[in-house]
């Protein structure tokens, strides 16, 4: 059986799969507007979706320069750190896996417990050490076991049902955008309102919290080499996404907030769309909740393909268990994906509500944003005649400087100051380090128990790639790669 990732997908399938992002919008919605109000929130979404734009301009440069490599953005961070502290690569790698994967969770959870409110308020529970478990973590563990399905049987099937769903979250969307403005005196912009806390480290903090969603249109990276033209799909698809989505959240929280007010939000932040949902129609709070549900299974469906491709990178890259380095008849990585399940369902039933570790989580996607953006500059100077069929021009050298100063900031503070957001406090930061501390623990293990090698705390890099590299000099230091090609 072939161990390649196939490449059956276009950038259009790109672009439905990064559809998640406005579902991460509706799951935050009512948590930001509520704490620092509406045209607050509105600024930084869109602030956060024009940095992942440039971002992802650079993405696009990376993703063509190693187009047989799976596992998106940590990828690229592996390689422009591995000539200076190989191991950083692993704290890359397992932070963004753990940054998309604990998503699922998250939105299970959610599903799970909308679903109860709306149609089952009484269904039982059973006392479990911490809370209580019942019907709600039933249909999560569920839904974890739906988003598995659509993705283990291809990238195809996955692909498919995100177009579908992406449909569906689109038209709902829609209703909730446009109705208000059809109906005189529904829609007032004095609902919207400015912080006035007069701290702008709890805005930082609040830029920390929702950077999982405006960051997230990188997700498209991470299938770079199943689209047919690795090059030409990463890059539009990179590019569109976060095109898209910058007006999705300019409009989308500019109408609701406007019809049902910032505190029928803050009363039920879960709820947000579904209750806008109903006001716009006038009713109909069922199909409301329904497209609420379907969205944040659509963001699962996104979720578990980002996260089984990101632990399957790892294990390709030699930094996790040699056991997730395959993919099966199907061409997908499916020992990866079946794991990133279990692992998830798990989170479910032990913790209930996954919010804080979704919150620790967080640092650790950030800091493989973080190094992802520094490896594009690592590369550019370590690298100057690597093949790049896509060359940003000198311009973006600054602009790259300043992205990685500006979330150098966030994170600091993010992971320093987390109760400013009212989600947590110290036990979360001291448990973001500690997810990241396993990845170095687990990297030594592949290294030195099952592939029976010294760590490589630096890897010597080749300056071209493989098949077109000139022979090296005798007395070349050029250690061997732990990548295997993945070219032709």
């Amino acid at each position: 059986m072939s161990q390649q990732l196939h490449k059956s997908l276009t950038w259009r399938d790109g672009l439905a799969i990064a559809m998640v992002i406005p579902n991460g919008l509706l799951l935050t919605v009512g948590y930001t507007v509520g704490a620092i109000g509406g045209w607050t929130a509105i600024t930084i979404w869109c602030v956060g979706a024009l940095v992942a734009f440039a971002q992802n301009m650079l993405f696009a440069e990376t993703a063509a320069m190693f187009p047989g490599m799976s596992g998106g953005i940590s990828r690229y961070a592996t390689e422009g750190w591995k000539r200076y502290f190989a191991p950083l690569g692993a704290v890359a790698s397992y932070g963004y896996w753990i940054g998309w994967s604990f998503s699922i969770a998250v939105n299970g959870a959610a599903i799970g417990h909308l679903i109860t409110a709306q149609w089952f308020p009484h269904a039982p529970s059973i006392p479990f050490p911490g809370h209580r478990i019942g019907l709600p973590e039933a249909l999560a563990v569920l839904a974890i076991a739906g988003g598995w399905a659509c993705n283990y049987f291809g990238a195809r099937l996955a692909a498919s049902v995100s177009k579908a769903v992406a449909a569906l979250v689109m038209c709902g969307l829609a209703v909730v955008v446009i109705a208000p403005f059809l109906h005189p005196g529904s829609w007032d912009a004095s609902r919207l309102t400015w912080y006035h806390g007069g701290s702008w480290m709890t805005l930082i903090v609040w830029f920390y919290v929702t950077a999982w969603t405006t960051y997230g249109t990188e997700i498209c990276a991470s299938f770079a080499p199943e689209y047919r033209d690795t090059a030409r799909d990463t890059a539009k698809a990179l590019r569109l996404t976060s095109l898209i989505s910058l007006g999705v959240f300019f409009v989308v929280p500019l109408a609701t907030v406007g019809s049902v007010g910032e505190e029928t939000l803050r009363s039920d932040p879960v709820g947000a769309f579904a209750t806008a949902f109903t006001q716009a129609l006038g009713g109909f709070s069922d199909v409301g909740v329904l497209i609420l549900i379907v969205s944040m299974f659509f963001g699962m469906v996104s979720c578990t393909a980002d996260g089984g491709r990101a632990l399957y990178g790892l294990a390709r890259e030699g930094m996790t268990v040699r056991q997730l380095d395959k993919v099966n008849r199907w061409g997908v990585p499916g020992r990866a994906l079946t794991l990133d399940a279990l692992v998830n369902a798990a989170i479910v039933v032990l913790l209930g509500e996954p919010l804080s570790i979704l919150i620790a989580s967080n640092f650790g996607y950030l800091v493989a944003m973080t190094l992802a953006v520094a490896g594009f500059l690592l590369l550019r100077k370590d690298r100057p005649d690597w093949p790049r069929p896509i060359r940003r021009a000198r311009a973006w050298i600054p602009v790259a400087w300043a992205i990685l100063a500006f979330n150098i900031v966030i994170v600091s503070v993010g992971v320093t100051h987390p109760s400013l957001a009212g989600y947590g406090g110290a036990t979360e930061s001291f448990l973001a380090v500690g997810i990241l501390l396993i990845s170095v623990v687990l990297y030594a293990y592949r290294r030195v128990v099952q592939d029976g090698e010294r760590i490589a705390w630096r890897i010597e890099p080749p300056l071209m790639p493989e098949d077109e590299a000139a022979p090296q000099p005798p007395n070349s230091a050029t250690a061997r790669s732990t990548i295997p090609s993945n070219r032709s």
